[in-house]
């Protein structure tokens, strides 16, 4: 019988700079990507925070995604295979049309168009570039389709094309086009688009590096120290709401909803056996216990057979994806081997609980006799005070923190946790 402490660590999307990270990314899009060399600017962003990124695009001028499903460099190059990501972006007119026209020209060569990603890439994640509404809507379709005559007009149909395109392949998106509405919101002096009041300026195409940056390595953008020759100010700004757009709504852009987290918990059936419970349920799991043993059970249950200190691991993994993830739990395991556990039938009462130099305890009076003994254990397994049984137990020169209390004879005990505190 043992009781074990699990100290949890949750690992966060964007911690402070880890290791750096190298990525290959194709772009397949059109003007969109290729005016200000989008894919070289998210490079340097990398490059600037300890990164690499290696690209290659195809960008015809006006492409669609049916054109990029019909061309042979596209085709070519998504058939290369060993991407990372690669990265869709749809004519910027086409995703704002009306539902039923998307639904029927567009969002079945975004699905064809993963297919073959993921044929010839299996473990590469396809990312929808979500581009904005021109300056002043779209005008030459207004009269055919008005929701998309007002700059806002259309950002909504964007969203919901690409959010549409996103959740019917499993993939993510890459949120420039939510990232211009919050600048155009907070700061009318920036300026994100170019006289055609459609194509970005550079501040347009820093603002969506930022944002690829953040999407495709999953790092926070605000240390970065790029600049492409912006004020300082309006680069600082433009890092700070392409981070907000990432960061405060990483569900919405798929980003942390198909990768697998491995996180976990634990519940003690008794006091030899606990059940270790995973919170995902659609990726491969694999446990180490630390004693050597191992399990690849969902929700495995596990006992020690020897007192000490275990790491306890989770890993996860996703097949489809080849991504994975780990955590790990420090585990403190008090051994009782071949001792009967009597908690359950006794139920003793410690109090009070937590103590500061005196515990009392009340047991059923089956276990009052002169062979009982009282046992402390503190939280790493290690033997604090032994005494013969009594009423009330001084632990007053014990530290503060958690400890077991057993009382009983050799084979036959039964146990509590208590707490220590000044």
């Amino acid at each position: 019988m043992k009781r074990l402490i699990l100290v949890l660590f949750f690992p966060t999307l964007f911690q402070a700079q880890p290791n750096s990270k190298k990525i290959r990314v194709l772009f397949l899009g059109n003007s969109y990507t290729y005016v200000n060399n989008l894919p070289q600017m998210i490079q340097s962003v990398a490059h600037a925070q300890g990164d690499s990124l290696l690209f290659d695009s195809n960008l015809p001028g006006g492409y669609t995604f049916s054109n990029h499903f019909y061309d042979l460099t596209s085709l070519s190059k998504i058939s290369l295979g060993n991407w990372d990501y690669v990265i869709l972006q749809a004519q910027s007119q086409e995703p704002a049309f009306s539902p039923l026209q998307v639904n029927s020209q567009t969002l079945p060569f975004a699905i064809q168009l993963d297919s073959l990603i993921r044929f010839y890439n299996p473990c590469a994640t396809t990312v929808f570039y979500e581009t904005w509404g021109r300056k002043f809507g779209d005008p030459s379709n207004c009269a055919a389709y008005p929701p998309i005559c007002t700059y806002l007009g259309m950002q909504n149909r964007l969203r919901e094309s690409y959010k549409l395109f996103a959740d019917t392949t499993h993939a993510i998106i890459a949120p420039v086009g939510e990232a211009f509405r919050k600048v155009i919101a907070t700061n009318t002096t920036i300026n994100l688009y170019q006289p055609d009041d459609s194509h970005p300026s550079l501040e347009g195409t820093f603002l969506a590096a930022a944002v690829f940056y953040e999407t495709l390595f999953q790092k926070s953008v605000l240390t970065s120290t790029y600049n492409p020759g912006l004020t300082l100010s309006n680069a600082s700004l433009l890092n700070q709401l392409a981070h907000q757009t990432v960061s405060d709504s990483l569900n919405v852009w798929n980003i942390s909803t198909y990768v697998p987290k491995a996180q976990f918990s634990y519940s003690a059936q008794s006091s030899s056996n606990f059940q270790f419970q995973t919170e995902t349920s659609s990726f491969l799991t694999k446990w180490f216990f630390g004693d050597g043993t191992t399990s690849i059970a969902q929700n495995p249950s596990h006992s020690y057979s020897v007192t000490g200190i275990y790491t306890v691991s989770l890993l996860v993994y996703d097949f489809t994806s080849c991504k994975k993830d780990s955590a790990t739990q420090v585990v403190s395991a008090i051994s009782t081997t071949g001792v009967q556990d009597l908690t359950s039938i006794f139920k003793p009462i410690f109090f009070p609980n937590p103590c500061k130099t005196s515990l009392y305890l009340e047991v059923n009076g089956l276990m009052y006799n002169e062979k009982s003994t009282i046992q402390i254990h503190d939280s790493f397994g290690r033997l604090c005070l032994e005494l013969p049984l009594a009423f009330e137990i001084d632990v007053s020169q014990l530290k503060n923190g958690i400890y077991f209390i057993s009382i009983g004879q050799n084979d036959t005990r039964v146990y509590k946790k208590f707490v220590k505190q000044n």
